[in-house]
């Protein structure tokens, strides 16, 4: 009596345990794929991630590499943790103890893709070799700003401008299933948000005409204050109905890939091309270079001056002069050895 009493206990309660068992079994099983860490020695293991990828291959992917223990257990914490649409596309490497949680906080936080950093005065074409190099193809000069009416800049710059000049200095992280299109946008958006705003503080101004200036700037001032005062000068120049006469603007115009070379000998005065500032009155068609801040504050703030003429040495000074005759003089002083 007492043994079938028993029996029934043990039958009753046989599912209850068996249940037990397996729900220990899979929340200890679950605890070791997520928190049990996989050592990965240095150099590590490095994946790319191309953008838009299905979440289900990238996890695949670090399960085959030996990354995490299991793709599934991966998924299921990020879609836990309300992080499964938040993982970035790039280049990884993992190394070191890394368990499920750590590799999702990585993912996250996101890889790199191509670092590519342009420093201010690059022309479009020196941008795009230096692109190309980096696997990289983008033809700038078949795009006109009109193709782009994403971006506030067609409100206050030509539609039919080229792009020279907007393609704002800075670093920047590509990546090689990016259109042309995607890449372009990186630097326009880059241009509205980092310079849009000082243009706007001069609501009267030709705004296209300013950004030329600053490129000229760029190539022909190396300190802040020497860019404001050449600015005063070449519009000095301008309204007197003199030549700007600039030599960065001729060297642009035979600029063909980077890095161009900004000498100019008394041979090139005599190219002909819109961009020779010698021959031709006004500002050049388009920006010469892709300028930085200072130099589009420059542009701005211009300070006025009697001065018409300046030369830089070769430590990048900028030597002003009110006449041809000390402007003469200055050559001779700092130019010619």
């Amino acid at each position: 009596m007492i043994e079938e009493v028993s029996l029934k206990k043990l039958l009753y309660y046989y599912p209850w345990i068996f249940l037990g068992i397996v729900i220990s079994f899979i929340l200890i099983f679950s605890a070791y794929q997520i928190f049990y860490p996989i050592f990965i020695p240095e150099p590590g293991k490095t994946i790319y991630i191309p953008p838009k990828t299905n979440l289900k291959i990238i996890a695949d992917n670090l399960e085959k590499e030996g990354i995490v223990r299991s793709s599934f257990f991966l998924r299921f914490y990020l879609a836990l943790t309300n992080q499964n649409t938040k993982v970035k596309a790039g280049h990884y490497t993992f190394y070191g103890n890394l368990n499920t949680i750590k590799v999702a906080e990585i993912l996250v936080k996101g890889g790199r893709g191509i670092i590519i950093t342009f420093p201010e005065g690059l022309t479009m074409v020196e941008i795009e070799d230096i692109l190309k190099k980096n696997g990289l193809n983008v033809e700038f000069k078949k795009y006109r700003l009109k193709d782009f009416p994403e971006t506030e800049l067609l409100k206050y710059f030509p539609a039919e401008a080229n792009l020279e000049g907007f393609l704002a200095p800075d670093t920047y992280e590509f990546f090689k299933e990016e259109s042309e299109r995607e890449i372009i946008l990186k630097f326009l958006n880059n241009f509205e948000n980092k310079f849009l705003g000082e243009f706007l503080k001069y609501p009267g101004v030709n705004f296209y005409e300013k950004l030329i200036l600053a490129s000229i700037l760029e190539k022909e001032g190396k300190y802040y204050e020497d860019m404001k005062i050449i600015a005063g000068i070449l519009e000095n120049r301008l309204k007197i109905e003199k030549k700007l006469e600039v030599d960065a603007t001729i060297a642009y115009s035979r600029c063909q890939k980077y890095p161009c070379d900004w000498k100019v000998t008394s041979k090139d005065l005599k190219i002909d091309s819109p961009y020779n500032t010698y021959l031709n009155k006004g500002y050049p068609p388009t920006p010469i270079s892709n300028p930085g801040l200072n130099a589009i504050k420059a542009a701005l703030e211009p300070i006025k001056t009697d001065y018409l003429y300046y030369l830089t040495t070769d430590d990048g000074k900028a030597i002003f002069a009110k006449t041809l005759k000390e402007h003469q003089q200055n050559i001779k002083k700092y130019l010619k050895k």
